[in-house]
């Protein structure tokens, strides 16, 4: 499967807006060919998958049946859901399909050990593999800042900070149950959201990838949240928030080593600008891994068009999708288990080049 002109047969798994985002890249690229959709909703079932994505019909129906998918002949599974399932994964893997997806495994060592040889023996029995990636974590800050470590003589620490807005992001079950906008704010302190929890297992992930392709021997993680609220009602396109609940979030998760904190991960999500705190200083949708020690180095990733449709995270969100689905020809020719960055080879994405239709 290393020949250049080989087309990818390749599933979606979960259509939410990285799945569509997925399913349009999949369409107008000529290196892959989409031959099945997996939808959790009946609403979606039985729909063109290309209508779902909000593109003309592709000839392939979501369903939601797994069997059905399951028996599909393809080589890849872009493996997109708010929550993972094992018994999914592991049955895909077994089923003779790898695996690409943005919802972790991306350093199998910072995981849960019954988890991952779940995964790795199916993997051995269906002779595939997985890939964990994503924006980040998954990209930003382990991949490339791993990279640009190759820029430094000394580091002293490394920072990682994600600033998003999420007023145009359209998944209430992401933002509201999930993440916990619109939460009383002690609470949501207290008795964080279900994603939050996946978030600390996840950066640590990326953390400890990153500590170790830095030699740091890590004591201890950390991890903190705090919380903005609403100074007045607030409509976004997920949802409502009232006024003194929760709209803004700052994450921060720290490595330590010897008792520094080699290197920290924060993250600032805001749903708007009305917030106590202000979050505002932080300005708009980027990534930001600066270096500190010699030379002092900080890289900005953002945008270059923010407002594209109208919506200022859209850029993020096709960056969380193609981050793992350009390295599905890697991960095809992959000998079978989970393989992190550290493993695969530098990506060569194919079919990118090529003009707008």
């Amino acid at each position: 499967m290393s020949d250049d002109a080989q087309r990818y047969r390749v599933i979606q798994w979960a259509t939410g807006s990285i799945g569509q985002i997925s399913i349009r890249h999949f369409a107008g690229n000529p290196a892959f060919e989409l031959v099945g959709a997996y939808v959790t909703s009946d609403a979606k079932a039985g729909r063109d998958a290309g209508e779902v994505a909000g593109i003309a019909p592709l000839g392939v129906a979501c369903t939601t049946d797994k069997d059905a998918i399951l028996a599909l002949d393809a080589d890849c599974v872009n493996y997109a859901p708010l929550y993972r399932d094992i018994d999914d994964m592991c049955a895909i893997l077994r089923s003779g399909k790898n695996i690409v997806t943005p919802i972790g495994f991306a350093y199998p060592p910072a995981r849960d050990a019954d988890e991952t040889a779940r995964i790795e023996a199916a993997c051995q029995e269906g002779g595939t593999s997985l890939h964990g990636a994503g924006i980040h974590p998954g990209f930003i800050g382990d991949l490339f800042t791993i990279t640009a470590s190759r820029l430094m003589t000394r580091v002293e620490q490394v920072i990682v900070t994600e600033i998003c807005i999420l007023t145009q992001h359209p998944s209430y079950e992401m933002n509201f149950p999930g993440l916990g906008f619109g939460r009383d704010p002690i609470e949501a302190v207290a008795d964080p959201s279900p994603l939050i929890h996946t978030m600390e297992h996840i950066f640590k992930e990326s953390m400890a990838m990153l500590a170790a392709a830095l030699g740091i021997e890590v004591d201890e993680y950390t991890t903190s949240l705090e919380v903005a609220v609403a100074d007045d009602d607030m409509t976004v396109k997920s949802g409502f928030i009232p006024k003194g609940t929760v709209a803004g979030m700052h994450h921060q998760w720290q490595a330590i080593a010897d008792g520094v904190p080699r290197v920290v991960f924060q993250s600032f999500w805001r749903m708007g600008d009305n917030t106590t705190p202000d979050f505002r200083d932080y300005g708009s949708n980027k990534y930001i891994v600066e270096f500190i020690g010699d030379e002092p180095t900080k890289i900005t990733l953002e945008p270059s068009n923010p407002d594209v449709f109208g919506d200022i995270g859209f850029t993020g969100r096709v960056w969380t999708a193609m981050s793992a689905v350009n390295m599905i020809p890697q991960l095809v020719d992959a000998p079978p288990g989970i393989r992190t960055h550290l493993e695969l080879p530098l990506g060569q994405p194919r079919g990118l080049v090529r003009d707008k239709s």
